[in-house]
């Protein structure tokens, strides 16, 4: 059926219950595989439940916590090739993921769900110009996304946008994702597998670092303080996950809904950010492949 209509408002994902200490993970991420193929936008708005939905108690404080084995999708499916499929076949493709849980399908399945929660909270442009054939393509991927979601209840795309906490069955990305880890320890998990999609949901995180006190970004001895300076970073930032296989030409939701808010019809998400800002996504990409830890951390 139809998503029109609904208010849409960020989805809050339900912590996991996530067990142990740090140095467990540790131990677990030198299984982990090896790193994926080489390949923000304002975050999606929150959605507002069309039905009752079940709503886990307040957890209590996390602790450190340990995370499971993260290894790599396996070659019978690509995660990141499941974001760039059809939009008409979006049922598949989230049940697909799914099947892939064990190997970070779960967070793949949610991004995907999350394409009905923009698309029904789009507010289309007043005066779309409808002879850019970047924008007619949009408008194309707009209706084969309405007949993929159309696959689904309302409520049904809304249970895979909402991760509950006592949801069955682990995903060592979401684990990641959902974690308190940060500085060293997140960082670990990364270079062990910097997985497109979780570095693009992490965003921000992988460079905020405390320093006298302070939560700011921090790369390569460099404080991103300034308000073109935090720019810059968040640019590079949205761009890194295109450097591990994310899709993100016109394929991209990010782009193509920019598109039809009017927000211009760009070709992909390099062409929405200076020429700086890719510059510094490849340094981040290097760095990463290269497990190279004190580029990340201001020194003590």
């Amino acid at each position: 059926m139809a998503a029109s209509g609904l208010v849409i408002a960020p989805p809050t994902a339900l912590v996991l219950g996530i067990v142990g200490v740090v140095g467990v993970a540790l131990l677990a991420w030198a299984w982990w595989g090896p790193p994926a193929g080489d390949a923000v936008a304002p975050r999606r708005a929150a959605v507002v439940a069309a039905a009752p939905q079940r709503v886990a108690p307040e957890p209590p404080p996390r602790q450190a916590s340990a995370l499971p084995v993260m290894p790599a999708a396996p070659s019978a499916v690509s995660l990141n090739d499941l974001l760039a499929a059809p939009e008409a076949q979006l049922r598949t493709s989230l049940h697909a993921a799914l099947a892939a849980r064990a190997q970070g399908g779960r967070l793949y399945a949610r991004a995907l769900a999350r394409r009905c929660a923009d698309l029904a909270g789009l507010q289309m442009a007043a005066q779309p110009d409808v002879n850019d054939a970047r924008h007619q393509r949009a408008a194309t991927r707009q209706a084969a996304l309405a007949a993929g979601c159309g696959q689904f209840a309302n409520a049904e795309w809304l249970g895979f946008v909402n991760v509950a906490a006592d949801e069955p069955g682990g995903d060592p990305l979401l684990a990641v994702q959902q974690s308190d880890l940060d500085d060293a320890a997140l960082l670990q998990a990364l270079f062990a597998r910097p997985d497109a999609l979780l570095l693009d949901e992490l965003g921000e995180r992988l460079l905020r670092r405390r320093i006298g006190g302070e939560a700011v970004l921090y790369f390569d001895g460099q404080r991103f303080d300034s308000e073109a300076d935090a720019a810059l970073a968040q640019g590079a930032l949205r761009l890194l996950p295109c450097q591990f296989g994310l899709a993100c030409d016109e394929r991209d939701p990010e782009v193509w809904l920019a598109c039809l808010r009017g927000d211009g019809c760009a070709g992909s998400r390099a062409e929405q950010h200076p020429a700086a800002a890719q510059a510094l996504a490849a340094r981040l990409a290097a760095a990463l492949r290269g497990r190279e830890l004190g580029r990340f951390l201001p020194p003590s």
